[in-house]
């Protein structure tokens, strides 16, 4: 049977895109078409809640006091970066709330500096969280990222060795950032694992095995 997939998925139906026809979830459930209906209708309902959450956020950061303490500007900041992360996966791919977003992560941290110039340590610690901020935003222009972040777990511990293998190597490369070093060398074995046991069965997987691969060189540097 053929099944019917969104041009622009969010992050439920997209993870039903990537089990689809794939050996690393074979234990999974089958797919059928009312499955990829009710992810549909489960994205568009966290799709709602995104827009009151962020519509929530930017009355708040309008309605900022000039005198408000810096760890109350930190917080709001944390929260549109995290946002953000959740936009990048939406249905639809909404990029004018994205850029919405990226302007008032900016603004704010234009007004922390300004806030902070005459502290030197303040300044410095700023200078770090901006990398981070930086660094966050580049790695959420791919979906798996935004996927893996997402806080309603979208991939599941146990999807995401199967998810990762999947994946193109910059999305890989961008994902392995997510993991520290420990989870990273678990996954490697698991990985390993479940490339055997789909071989032993007749399948050849010389893509996964390089990003097995990749997955070690990774572990590796760290």
């Amino acid at each position: 049977m053929s099944l019917t997939f969104s041009t622009q998925p969010g992050p439920r139906e997209r993870q039903l895109q990537r089990k689809l026809n794939n050996p690393f979830f074979s234990t999974s459930s089958p797919l059928t078409q009312a499955t990829i209906q009710i992810a549909q209708q489960q994205d568009q309902v966290a799709m709602q809640q995104f827009m009151a959450q962020f519509r929530e956020l930017v009355q708040r950061a309008a309605n900022l006091d000039k005198n408000v303490e810096s760890e109350v500007i930190l917080l709001l900041k944390a929260q549109l970066e995290q946002q953000y992360t959740v936009c990048t996966g939406l249905p639809g791919q909404p990029t004018a709330i994205q850029d919405a977003l990226k302007k008032l992560i900016t603004t704010i941290s234009t007004t922390l500096r300004d806030t902070s110039k005459n502290d030197p340590h303040a300044l410095e610690k700023l200078g770090t969280d901006e990398e981070h901020t930086l660094l966050h935003l580049q790695l959420c222009e791919h979906q798996i990222v935004s996927d893996i972040l997402n806080p309603d777990e979208i991939i599941t511990h146990d999807e995401q060795v199967p998810t990762l293998l999947n994946e193109s190597e910059d999305a890989l490369q961008a994902a392995l950032a997510l993991f520290p070093p420990a989870r990273i060398s678990e996954m490697i074995e698991e990985g390993k694992a479940l490339l055997k046991n789909i071989e032993a069965n007749g399948q050849s997987l010389p893509v996964a095995w390089q990003r097995l691969a990749q997955m070690e060189r990774w572990f590796q540097d760290e």
